[in-house]
């Protein structure tokens, strides 16, 4: 049942101020005019304290501590977060330590630690950084505990390491959390100077406050309250047209529109820096791939694995696929045959028994798990890249197996553009992209249509003959396997068993 939006009319905000001013003259006619000016008052001592040079130059100040006391506040809650929302132990140990500096009244720390670090520039900082903390650690601690561990799997599988973990999966889920931490942690720290240059600063608009509030110049206090509101409510509007979030379909709507034209833009950038793709560039780096490639055969000498203490889901599984040979193993679904293959990608480590293979993986996921706001030509790239190869000759590579699957017009679009089809084939593309020195397979294909299974079969191994390695594939379809030369297993029992058909 679709949900009716209705727009919010201009005279409800309107009403909303008329109401916060009739209380604000209300407070002031009772505690009176001396210790709470009415709003009329305020209004035109802030515009002629805003007329001022000296003012600018207070905001100035202030607006500098904050954005430099907030970068201390992200850069150690980043850095807190991201290790406590790895680890377990980690967040257990900082959450006691982050929970008191966020519960605990600033007021009852911030003087000591002005004390310690005395007046001037320099307290003003870590008193907003501290305030700040507590918000960044808590958002990119819960970004992290929901960053797709398929897909950390993915680029660990085809680029081991952890930068690049980080850039392809880590940075871009925490995006979000950032920008909220940014538009929430900056209006937090305008509000956290106040405290800090009040108690620790000779200049700024908390030391003003602070002086204004001494000598019982009420004006002069609610004029510069006044005036730190509208810095308050001024960045977060601008903070807002920023970091602009699409909400409704309209925005989302703006939002698949706005990406597209990034990524071409990207994508013609890198090929009008790199020029047209020559055939014997394309060899030559093929050749350069070749020479470090050294296909051995897969060997696994019985193999267990269970994923709960004392249960058995493999028991005894031995298996030897030689280069050029296919293995293709069938069984019920939830018997262990995706559990089989990413032991044999080394994503699992068996409880018992041994896994001997070639270093470098081809993994075609059931699930594609392809890089999401990604080029399709960059998520066919990700095996090469980070791998010390020319920019130059990483794509070159890419656009030939774009060209290869037929997605040589789609080389542009996002992940999120592709058709199921369309993913399966840059899927495979990537698979390849690096020449690996083993394939492993977990029924990729089973979602699309007779038809386009055939040909993603036939093109997957035409591309194996061309450089032949053992390939382990897991397939609910092994009828349409049988033309190309594929010797059968079967995965049967529990705990299950391999057996040859």
């Amino acid at each position: 049942m679709a949900v009716k939006e209705y727009s919010v009319k201009w005279y409800y905000p309107a009403g909303g101020i008329l109401l916060l001013l009739l209380i604000w003259t209300m407070i002031s006619r009772i505690a009176g005019s001396f210790f709470v000016p009415p709003p009329w008052t305020t209004v035109f001592d802030t515009a002629l304290l805003m007329l001022k040079p000296g003012t600018w130059k207070q905001i100035l100040i202030t607006l500098s501590r904050v954005c430099a006391g907030f970068a201390i506040g992200l850069v150690a809650g980043t850095a807190v977060g991201m290790a406590a929302g790895r680890r377990a132990r980690l967040e257990a140990l900082f959450r006691p330590g982050v929970l008191f500096i966020q519960g605990i009244p600033p007021i009852l720390w911030a003087i000591p630690l002005i004390l310690i670090l005395g007046t001037g520039y320099l307290s003003p900082l870590f008193v907003i950084g501290l305030i700040c903390f507590p918000l960044i650690t808590f958002n990119v601690l819960e970004g992290m505990k929901t960053v797709p561990r398929a897909l950390e799997e993915m680029v660990v599988l085809f680029r081991p390491g952890t930068y690049p973990r980080t850039r392809e999966v880590i940075l871009p889920h925490l995006r979000p959390f950032f920008i909220s931490s940014i538009r929430l942690g900056i209006t937090l720290g305008i509000k956290a100077s106040v405290v800090a240059e009040y108690f620790g600063s000779n200049n700024g608009i908390g030391f003003r406050i602070q002086a204004a509030y001494q000598s019982l110049q009420m004006r002069l206090l609610f004029s510069w309250g006044c005036l730190l509101v509208l810095l308050v409510m001024l960045t977060s509007r601008a903070l807002s047209r920023v970091f602009i979030q699409p909400s409704a379909a309209g925005g989302r709507e703006r939002e698949r529109k706005k990406k597209p034209k990034r990524e071409r833009r990207s994508s013609v950038n890198v090929k009008a820096g790199l020029g047209r793709c020559g055939g014997d560039e394309i060899v030559r780096f093929r050749k350069i791939l070749l020479e470090k490639r050294h296909p051995a055969p897969l060997t696994l000498r019985k193999v267990s694995f269970g994923y709960e203490e004392g249960s058995v889901l493999l028991q005894n599984i031995s298996l030897e696929v030689n280069p050029g040979e296919t293995a293709v193993i069938t069984g019920d679904s939830g018997i262990g045959k995706t559990t089989l293959l990413k032991i044999i990608g080394s994503i699992i480590t068996p409880d018992r028994g041994g896994v001997e293979r070639p270093g470098r993986v081809g993994f075609i996921f059931q699930d594609d798990r392809l890089l999401p706001g990604r080029s399709t030509l960059h998520n066919i790239a990700l095996p090469l890249r980070y791998s010390g190869h020319h920019q130059r000759d990483i794509y070159c590579r890419a656009e030939e197996l774009l060209e290869r699957v037929g997605l040589e017009k789609s080389g542009s679009l996002t992940s999120e553009e592709l058709s199921g089809g369309m993913a399966k084939r840059a899927a495979l593309a990537r698979c390849f992209a690096d020449i690996p020195e083993i394939v492993l397979i977990d029924e990729p294909f089973s979602s699309l249509h007779k038809k386009a299974r055939r040909f993603l079969w036939k093109t997957f191994f035409e591309m194996l003959q061309e450089h032949p390695v053992p390939a382990v594939v897991v397939t609910h379809f092994p009828e349409e396997l049988s033309e190309f030369g594929t010797t059968f297993y079967h995965l049967t029992g529990s705990p299950a068993a391999l057996a040859r058909v």
